[in-house]
């Protein structure tokens, strides 16, 4: 997806011009440029005082940063800051951009900042975080241990079995709670806690968070349902699925909404694959670039690798049959994959949201936080246990708005944004119970797989 130029800017004549293309190669810790809002900022000096650390910088170095930069920012606090490290002007763009913050999320922030300011809060920690994190790691253990070194259940194969089943859906939760929380920087406020958290999933299930974070933070989170921006929704020609209405149909899709989400159970095996594609050929998810790796990443990414080969595949051959082995992993594996792709499905790739489009010159007609809303599908916010084991994802509207705040305190910020939609006349998707939004997804399928009429087969 690539746009064509789009026109500047009135700036000081002193000020240079930049395509995408030359801000792209601004993207190293001794070289960092960032554009928000059509302009160029050099942020090099900036790296190591950023308060949210250098990470962060780092991803979006040599990219558009204007909906990540309003999201994690107070809007307008910061202004001044800026101004001093402003070099240039962006006169193209590379993926679709967005109008001026509108009234409706200038609202809903405020209201929101206003909640925690005035019960005192901190948005980002709150005691049921770590009380859940203790659960998901002392539950994973306890069922690794259990499944390769206590004499009874070694004996009994329905009982390794079962400590399978909870190490697959504990590994899911890895993904779903402190992988989510540190990749959207929503635990505390030390990069070092969010660093440490983030490699979890590149150790406990083999599979990286800084593409994690490439895919989910700068991809879909600022994309979300864009055909050829939102890698969530990234679909070859022809692909295994018909996810989008603006995908080309095939007669294989008939009925995909059998065949599909058996499929999803190769989720795990496939991101772990997919990985060093991204990484090391590609250097893209979908349009989303990828910057060259620091020393930090590189060890995790290969350290991550190494071990979980070592403690999943390595030390069980050692115990068990290979057999049972292959049968167990498998197992595992299945669990996390379907409890990962079903819950997220759930909220993004159902039949009620919108899939935006952009203009012939990248520029998505629709306010950027609006369309967070109407792309996105709630459910269950009455359930503590829904919300418990999805990560807080029924509240995905929520979450996609205020991303930076705890998942912990999503249910009492929840009421404000319904309102605030309500009040500005944003429809906000909702369905009771997550058997009703799992429904829809495969109602999505069932409706994308039937051949539409002729003028709706090509792209």
């Amino acid at each position: 997806m690539r746009f064509n130029p789009i026109e500047p800017e009135k700036v000081k004549l002193e000020l240079k011009k930049f395509t995408w293309e030359q801000l792209a190669q601004h993207n190293k810790s001794d070289d960092a440029f960032i554009a928000i809002r059509g302009k160029v900022y050099d942020v090099t000096n900036f790296l190591k005082r950023h308060p949210g650390g250098e990470d962060i910088l780092l991803l979006i170095a040599g990219k558009d940063a204007t909906q990540p930069f309003e999201t994690y920012h107070e809007l307008g606090k910061i202004d001044a800051i800026l101004k001093k490290f402003h070099v240039g002007t962006l006169i193209t763009t590379e993926l679709p951009t967005f109008p001026e913050v509108s009234d409706f999320y200038r609202t809903v922030k405020k209201r929101v900042e206003n909640y925690f300011i005035k019960n005192k809060i901190d948005p980002k920690n709150s005691i049921d975080i770590w009380i859940r994190y203790l659960w998901i790691f002392g539950s994973f253990l306890a069922c690794y241990y259990a499944q390769l070194f206590v004499p009874y259940v070694l004996e009994r194969t329905w009982l390794q079995v079962f400590f399978t089943i909870g190490l697959g859906f504990t590994a899911a939760q890895i993904g779903l709670n402190p992988l989510h929380d540190a990749s959207h920087f929503s635990v505390t406020h030390n990069p070092w806690i969010w660093k440490i958290l983030g490699a979890t999933h590149d150790f406990f299930n083999g599979a990286s968070h800084l593409v994690w974070q490439y895919q989910h933070g700068l991809g879909h989170h600022i994309y979300t349902n864009i055909a050829g921006a939102d890698p969530d929704v990234m679909t070859g020609d022809p692909d295994i699925r018909r996810v989008k209405p603006s995908q080309r149909w095939y007669s294989h899709y008939l009925n995909q909404h059998i065949f599909v989400p058996i499929l999803y159970g190769f989720l795990a095996a496939k991101v772990r694959i997919q990985d060093v594609n991204i990484i090391y050929l590609l250097k893209t998810n979908d349009h989303i670039r990828v910057n060259p790796l620091n020393t930090w990443h590189t060890t995790i990414f290969w350290g991550g690798k190494a071990f979980f080969i070592f403690y999943r595949i390595v030390i069980p051959l050692f115990i068990l049959p290979v057999k049972k082995f292959i049968i167990l992993f498998i197992i595992a594996d299945f669990v996390t994959s379907y409890w990962l792709a079903l819950t997220f499905q759930a909220n993004h790739v159902v039949e009620e949201v919108e899939w935006p489009l952009p203009d012939s010159t990248g520029f998505i007609n629709k306010d950027w936080a609006e369309m967070q809303v109407v792309t996105t599908q709630d459910y269950a916010h009455d359930s503590p246990l829904w919300t418990s084991i999805a990560g807080s994802l029924n509240y995905q509207a929520v979450h996609h708005l205020f991303p930076q705040i705890s998942q912990h305190h999503y249910h009492n910020i929840a009421p404000i944004v319904r309102a605030t939609c309500k009040e500005f006349g944003i429809r906000f998707f909702y369905k009771d119970t997550f058997w009703e939004a799992l429904s829809s997804h495969i109602e999505h399928l069932r409706l994308l797989g039937l051949e539409p009429i002729d003028e709706q087969k090509t792209e």
